[in-house]
Order: structure tokens, then C-alpha cells, then sequence
């Protein structure tokens, strides 16, 4: 029972929260019929790889094309790219599209406001400035979440400068991040929304990459032409920011008083996560060529600092990564919150899962070398994007500095993305015949089921180059189930845990938004069940330690589950 309603009926409820086409008309088809309407569509010949993904970004009317104010002075901000988001603005159920702007960083030129489309059923529609979040940027991080408990969702945009704090009031947003406290005026990359202190208020821990500014620009050189010079070069990391949400009427800079103050390191990726099973959320910072941080919460309001004597400051050759996204899912089956980080050209990639206190690189154990070493990898999102109950990850890749073979060539950072299998302990690229972006310089990726046929879609950013929307139109008869958690409030219930068990076999995924590089995603989560027609039994734990357990779940539905009030 959910608030006294039969589980049928909760989620019948569901259903009608998930995507545009199954709210806008009770006469709309189901999922499974948009499902089966996309393989009618397609030809009858099967391809090669049943892994499928179309760039629709065109039909469905996006037209981003990112202003890296890139003019041959290679400065280091050009080449962070804009973070994006996918969440429901407007609560009409379907996810819209948030996209960070960038253009001059020096303020000599002109900048390129940041953009949003609202999502109507599948189609795209710029409403930008009759919402007023048209803020300028160069911006690169956005996280999503209603941070004032108004049942809207909010917008944080870390940029080069004052960072923003965009208020959903409904109609327009207000832009309060001087007014509240949050508008440091660094070079903000990541950011996330957690609960540090379990008093039901969202907190923001926001990631700055390098004390920068032009007069810190070097002269770097690659085959004897100019290039980017490495984040090394400058000797100038970035610190990190905590803010302390009070009631949600301002915010309360912590950063010395909860012990994080005088770390520094060069944040590009940061999630939210109870590493240790304490009740209480910590956080892992990715950070580019200097040792990754694990921020311990230890409940009292102060973090200590335990990457190196956890196991994953370094990967096992004591290699501080240039570590830039991050994904953190179940990768071994143990139901444990695992860490994937993704590294540049000529290091492999680093997957780190859990041993209970302590994080093993098992990299070469998942074969990861085998394949993520010819790119630069950013954004990651790990998804059962066919169903079958295994993780697929797609990996953003694009280039930081020259290769000697692209020497003269017109777009010299454009990478080829990855799409990757995980099957019996190993992962398989499984690239060719996909559809994954070829011709750009990818950065941020994000996820979230934009058409309301079960499947999560994909939306990824570029270095001066175009956001690209893709449609996940894998073929197969699998079946999924999506689970909408929410607190109390009905707000999102990040830091949730929700544990599923279908056919003999467990799974288990966690609420977040903030993941990847600069992207917010839709945090309901994702299961594919492959034959299984239910869910035996479902396991939600939220935060605080409370939990609701239901049997007998149909597939191919939204499940929404809302907290009991105490």
C-alpha cells in the first residue's frame, strides 16, 4: 500500500508521470506501443549490433552549438565545454533540456547565454527567455534539484566567475546565487546536491578547477605548433566550496569548518554517495592529474579527506588520473556502489569497486585498457540500455592536446564516442554500427528517458561544437521498469537506494542526479529485467534508513514510490 492506495493504482499513477506522450492525452499510447512503433519503423534487415542509437537532435528542434571562444590563444577554459541537464522544469512530466553557454572568457567579446528548451512529447521548444535563465556564460556545470523544497526543481550553473543559482518559481526563474551565498567567484566545474547533514535541506559541494586568469596563460607547444597547455603547468588548483543549505533561504559557506578548506585539487567530476554504509553521505572528486579526493562524512558536519588510505587517490600504479568523469553504479553484482572514472588519451580509464572500507582498481581485471586508451574519455553514463539486465556505458570522448598524427588537420580535438558492453566480468566495445557521436569533441553527458518509452536517451555537449540528442532505439523485447522515488515532500530523493530482485537474480541503483562531467540527469532509476514480467520483490531505503518493500511489481511501468511522513 503507498498513502493508503492499492499498488496498482500508485502505479497507474506512475504511468502518467512518465514521458510527454503518455501525458498530454489519456488516448496516448503506452510505452510498450511507442516501443513497438520505433521497430516498425525500422527496416526489417536486423543490424550487426542490436545496440542502437539515432541522432535526432534535428526533428526534435535543438540547435545548440557551443561558443568555446576558441581564436588561437589555447587558453585552458576553452576547452571545458558546457555542462547540460535533463529535468522536469515545468512539472508537466516530461524532462526538458538545460544547456551551459560559454563565449568570451575574457569579457572582450561576446558572450553566449545559456539555453532551455521545454519538452513537449519528443519536440524541443526554446523558451529561454520568457523564463529568464538566459544567464551568460562561460558556464560549464549544472546540477539540478529543488533545493527550497517548493516542489520545483532549481538550477545551479558553476561558471568562470560568479557562479549562478537559477529559482524555479514557477513561471520564470530568478537568478539568487549573490542573494543566497553560493556565487563564489572561481573557475566552478562540477557540482552536486546531497543531503551532508540529514535535516531534509539539499546541500551543494561545488568542484573549482584552477585559480585561473589570463595572466596565468603559458605558451605550450605540441609538434612544434601551439596546444593547450596541461592544468600542471599552471601550479594553481582549484579550492573546492561546501555550502550549508539553511532552510532554504540562503546558504552557509562551510568549506573550512567542515575540514575541507587548504585541500586542493583540480575538480572535474564529483558524486554523492554512503560509501561506507554509516547512514551519512560522502562525496568522490574526480580531479585532473592530482590525487582524487573521498570526503568522509563522519556526521558530525566535518569531512575527512580518506582517498589515499580508502584506495582510490591513485589507480594501482600510483598514477594520479586526469580524472574527469565519473559514474558510479553496481559493477561487479555485489550491490555495492562502485566508481568509473574516465582518463585521457594513453592511461586507461579506472574502475574502482568497492571491498567494503576500501575501493581495488580492477581495471585490467574489466579490461578496460583493451579499449579506452586511444581517447580522451569525459562524460560516462553507465545504463542497461537494451534491457537485458547488464550494464552499457557510453563514453563522451574528445581530445585536450594535439597528436602529432592530427598535426594540420581543420577540427584537430574531435574524438569518436564509445559504447561499451559489460558481459561476464568484462567489458567489449561495441562501438561500430551503434550510432555513437563520430565528429565532435564530446564533453558533457547526460541520461533520461525523453520519449516515454522506458529506454533512457542520451543527450552530450561539445567543445565548440553541437549538442547532440540521442534517441536509444535498441532493438528487443526486453522488459524494464523505472522507479520514481520521492521524499516526503515529493521531491526527488537523492541519496535513496532501491534494490530489485526478478527471476532469481538482484540489482540495485541509486537516486542521483549529479554524475558524469557537468551534467544532471533525470535521477528516477533504470532496471532492465531481460525475460523477468515482474519484480518479485522491491526494496526502497531512503537516507535516513527508513524503507518500503513491495512484491509483485509488473514490468514495463514508472513505479512511483513517495516517503511515509513520520
Amino acid at each position: 500500500m503507498l498513502h493508503g492506495l492499492p499498488i496498482w493504482m500508485t502505479v497507474a499513477l506512475g504511468i502518467i508521470g512518465v514521458g510527454g506522450a503518455l501525458w498530454h492525452a489519456t488516448s496516448a499510447p503506452s510505452a510498450r506501443e511507442i516501443a513497438m512503433r520505433k521497430r516498425e519503423h525500422r527496416s526489417g534487415a536486423a543490424p550487426k549490433n542490436p545496440l542502437a542509437l539515432r541522432d535526432i537532435t534535428a526533428e526534435c528542434g535543438v540547435d545548440f552549438v557551443h561558443d568555446g571562444d576558441f581564436h588561437g590563444r589555447f587558453w585552458l577554459p576553452e576547452e571545458v565545454g558546457p555542462g547540460v541537464a535533463l529535468f522536469d522544469c515545468d512539472a508537466d512530466a516530461d524532462l526538458d533540456l538545460f544547456v551551459a553557454g560559454g563565449g568570451s572568457i575574457d569579457r572582450s567579446g561576446a558572450p553566449q547565454a545559456c539555453q532551455l528548451w521545454r519538452n513537449d512529447s519528443g519536440f524541443f521548444t526554446d523558451i529561454t527567455t520568457e523564463r529568464g535563465c538566459g544567464i551568460e556564460g562561460p558556464a560549464y556545470g549544472v546540477a539540478a534539484a529543488d533545493y527550497d523544497r517548493d516542489g520545483d526543481v532549481d538550477l545551479f550553473v558553476a561558471r568562470l566567475g560568479a557562479n549562478a543559482l537559477l529559482r524555479n518559481e514557477g513561471a520564470r526563474f530568478s537568478e539568487v546565487a549573490r542573494e543566497l551565498g553560493v556565487a563564489d567567484e572561481g573557475f566552478g566545474t562540477a557540482a552536486v546536491w546531497f543531503d551532508m547533514d540529514r535535516d531534509g535541506w539539499l546541500d551543494l559541494y561545488v568542484c573549482n578547477y584552477v585559480d585561473w586568469s589570463p595572466s596565468i596563460e603559458q605558451h605550450c607547444y605540441a609538434s612544434g605548433v601551439p596546444d593547450y597547455c596541461d592544468p600542471g603547468a599552471y601550479d594553481s588548483p582549484g579550492q573546492d566550496r561546501l555550502y550549508r543549505n539553511v532552510v532554504g533561504a540562503r546558504f552557509e559557506d562551510v568549506t573550512e569548518r567542515a575540514g575541507i578548506l587548504g585541500t586542493r585539487g583540480q575538480g572535474l567530476g564529483v558524486v554523492a554517495e554512503d560509501f561506507d554504509g554509516d547512514g551519512h553521505c560522502d562525496l568522490y572528486v574526480a580531479n585532473d592529474s592530482t590525487p582524487a579526493f573521498l570526503w568522509r562524512n563522519r556526521g558530525d558536519g566535518t569531512f575527512a579527506e580518506d582517498a589515499l588510505k580508502s584506495g582510490c587517490a591513485y589507480n594501482a600504479l600510483g598514477v594520479a588520473i586526469a580524472g574527469m568523469g565519473v559514474a558510479c553504479e553496481d559493477l561487479d553484482g555485489d550491490l555495492r556502489a562502485d566508481l568509473f572514472v574516465t582518463n585521457i588519451r594513453n592511461q586507461s580509464h579506472l574502475a574502482l569497486v568497492s571491498r567494503g572500507s576500501r575501493f581495488e582498481d580492477a581495471s585490467a581485471k574489466l579490461a578496460l585498457p583493451a579499449w579506452s586508451t586511444p581517447w580522451t574519455g569525459f562524460g560516462v553514463v553507465l545504463f542497461d540500455a537494451d534491457h537485458d539486465g547488464a550494464l552499457e556505458g557510453y563514453f563522451a570522448n574528445g581530445a585536450v592536446n594535439l597528436a602529432p598524427s592530427r598535426v594540420g588537420d581543420p577540427r584537430p580535438y574531435v574524438e569518436p564516442d564509445q559504447f561499451v558492453r559489460f558481459e561476464d566480468g568484462r567489458t567489449r566495445d561495441v562501438t561500430a554500427g551503434s550510432g555513437a557521436v563520430a565528429d565532435e569533441a564530446s564533453r558533457a553527458l547526460c541520461s533520461g528517458d525523453l520519449d516515454g518509452d522506458g529506454d533512457l536517451d542520451l543527450v552530450l555537449t561539445a567543445f565548440n561544437g553541437r549538442l547532440r540528442v540521442l534517441r536509444n532505439e535498441t532493438q528487443g523485447l526486453h522488459h524494464w521498469l523505472q522507479v520514481d522515488v520521492r521524499d516526503e515532500r515529493r521531491g526527488a530523493a537523492l541519496g535513496a537506494r532501491v534494490e530489485v530482485e526478478h527471476g532469481g537474480r538482484k540489482q540495485v541503483r541509486f537516486v542521483r542526479a549529479q554524475s558524469s562531467y557537468l551534467a544532471s540527469s533525470d535521477p528516477r532509476v533504470h532496471f532492465g529485467l531481460g525475460a523477468s514480467i515482474r519484480v518479485d520483490t522491491l526494496v526502497v531505503r531512503w537516507p535516513d534508513g527508513s524503507e518500503r518493500s513491495f512484491e509483485g511489481i509488473a514490468a514495463d511501468r514508472v513505479l512511483a514510490v513517495t516517503k511515509e511522513a513520520r
